[in-house]
């Protein structure tokens, strides 16, 4: 049985990173670093020396810097379920500023949504916010955002030290369905049913999650190993949870497949189905598991930021908009 790692293991990494899968899985990635914080300035007022001499005036405190960093990249294309990530290398007290300057546009549209703030387990960053809408991204989008947050308050004693921009864009709006009671995974494309496939999930004792999650990274090299096999390059992984929850090929467990949940947590495929799905599915793309046998998924867990209603999302988590 491999080794069990954490949500810190993987956000030790950048947000892309590795750890082991429910029991079984272990995988591998190269670290990244984000670099030091920037520098915050700050400026001393000076007394005049006129023919009297005057009261020198108090200089104002300058505000400690806070960083913000992004884990979406320009460029990237990304599925419809793709949150937009920051970190923060300092703790805002406040997200009033934060949420009032966020400015994104959806095919030069201005969207509606907000922030939602949480704890973070990456290494340098002490809190992380999602941004999203209230209903997944729309199909083959430019999605803009800009964040012009350069000296504005944090809280008392804070200011933000940069401004940030970003350009994405969502491809085909891949949503797939994950039917426990009849071990079929149905996925639509833009809408439009694209094929139906076998799986196997988890077992009573290694239960799936159930909710909707979103693939947060593809093709890592895992081992997995369980009762009566062990295969130490596993093919076609696509990461759906911080825990170890992939989809990816199991031919160990072919004849389970379709007929019989006894995965370790993981949606185990056909290998042929594996290998087109993987070619097939974004980072970012969409599933939904309404009966899966396990725990709720949660925002916490994954990229489970859809699991969180939007009353409740519109609350800001750890910081209230305004």
């Amino acid at each position: 049985m491999g080794p069990v790692r954490s949500r810190r293991a993987f956000l030790a990494f950048g947000g892309a990173a590795a750890l082991a899968g429910l029991a079984a899985c272990t995988s591998k990635i190269a670290g990244r670093s984000l670099g030091p914080p920037a520098a915050g300035t700050s400026t001393t007022a000076t007394s005049a020396v006129s023919g009297s001499p005057t009261p020198t005036p108090t200089p104002t405190p300058a505000s400690n810097p806070v960083h913000v960093s992004l884990l979406n990249s320009d460029g990237d294309v990304r599925g419809v379920g793709m949150p937009i990530v920051a970190f923060f290398d300092v703790a805002p007290t406040s997200a009033k500023a934060f949420n009032a300057a966020t400015v994104v546009t959806v095919n030069g549209s201005p969207v509606q949504g907000n922030w939602y703030f949480e704890t973070t387990a990456r290494t340098g960053s002490v809190l992380e916010a999602h941004w999203r809408p209230e209903t997944y991204w729309p199909g083959h989008a430019k999605i803009h955002m800009d964040l012009p947050i350069k000296g504005l308050s944090a809280g008392p004693g804070l200011a933000f030290d940069n401004d940030l921009t970003l350009d994405f864009s969502t491809g085909v709006a891949y949503v797939s369905t994950v039917d426990a009671s009849t071990l079929q995974m149905t996925v639509s494309a833009d809408g439009a049913p694209a094929g139906t496939y076998p799986v196997s999930l988890g077992a009573v004792a290694t239960p799936t999650a159930h909710g909707v999650k979103v693939i947060m990274e593809k093709g890592l090299d895992i081992s997995m190993r369980g009762p009566g096999y062990y295969d130490p390059h596993v093919k076609f992984t696509q990461r759906l949870t911080y825990g170890g929850e992939y989809l990816h090929s199991a031919p160990w467990n072919v004849a389970n497949i379709g007929h019989r949940s006894t995965s370790n947590g993981c949606t185990n495929l056909l290998p042929a189905d594996a290998e087109k799905l993987y070619n097939t599915f974004e980072i970012g793309d969409v599933f939904v598991y309404p009966n899966a046998n396990g725990p709720a998924m949660t925002l916490p867990a994954g990229y489970g930021d859809w699991n969180v209603d939007w009353a409740t999302w519109q609350t800001g988590g750890l910081l209230p908009p305004v």
